[in-house]
């Protein structure tokens, strides 16, 4: 299995390209690639930008502007197996809880994290057999992935308090600021 990091976003709540962003140190997006790093020996970045750090490699987007269903769809047909993917905004996602999901999943389902009532669909497996479901959700205009999970019948994969902080979603400066805590306090 190939981990994919989800990048293709415009970044609009942001107003600056997230996994461009230094945080402690290093970008956000190498935060990722170096927790991906430990679990996989391939990882890809799926967006359109060509100045990320090096990883495996850059998989450009099948059709623009279709949101996180457009990067796991052009990830798909670029690796043509299943695939792990994390978004670019997620820099504590840790080793354990990545081994945590793959242990957890069940095969041939789309397996995604679950906090409390809240779902990431941008953290999780996703079977290259539900390709062709995804392109024509795509075709049909429908973006949200929540309808589509619920659509493919995904298995939730439920975390406990111990791991909220590793599922913080740099989305705002607001969030931004709370991650650099997070980083300092991780340095002390």
């Amino acid at each position: 299995m190939k981990a994919i990091i989800l990048a293709g976003g415009k970044s609009s709540r942001m107003g600056q390209d997230k996994a461009s962003m230094i945080l402690g140190g290093k970008t956000v997006l190498q935060h990722i690639i170096d927790n991906l790093s430990f679990v996989f020996d391939e990882i890809f970045i799926s967006g359109n930008h060509s100045n990320y750090p090096i990883s495996k490699g850059i998989i450009k987007d099948v059709t623009t502007q279709k949101g996180p269903m457009g990067g796991i769809r052009s990830a798909l047909e670029f690796c043509q197996e299943d695939i792990f993917v994390c978004s670019c905004d997620m820099p504590f996602v840790s080793s354990d809880l990545i081994e945590n999901i793959l242990q957890k999943k069940v095969e041939y389902r789309i397996n995604v994290v679950r906090f409390g009532e809240k779902i990431y669909p941008v953290l999780g497996i996703y079977p290259f057999s539900i390709l062709n479901d995804l392109k024509k959700t795509i075709e049909n205009g429908n973006l949200r992935m929540t309808s589509f999970l619920e659509q493919q019948n995904a298995h939730y994969i439920d975390f406990e308090d111990s791991f909220e902080h590793q599922l913080l979603n740099i989305n705002t400066p607001q969030n931004f600021k709370t991650a650099e805590k997070i980083i300092k306090s991780k340095l002390k």
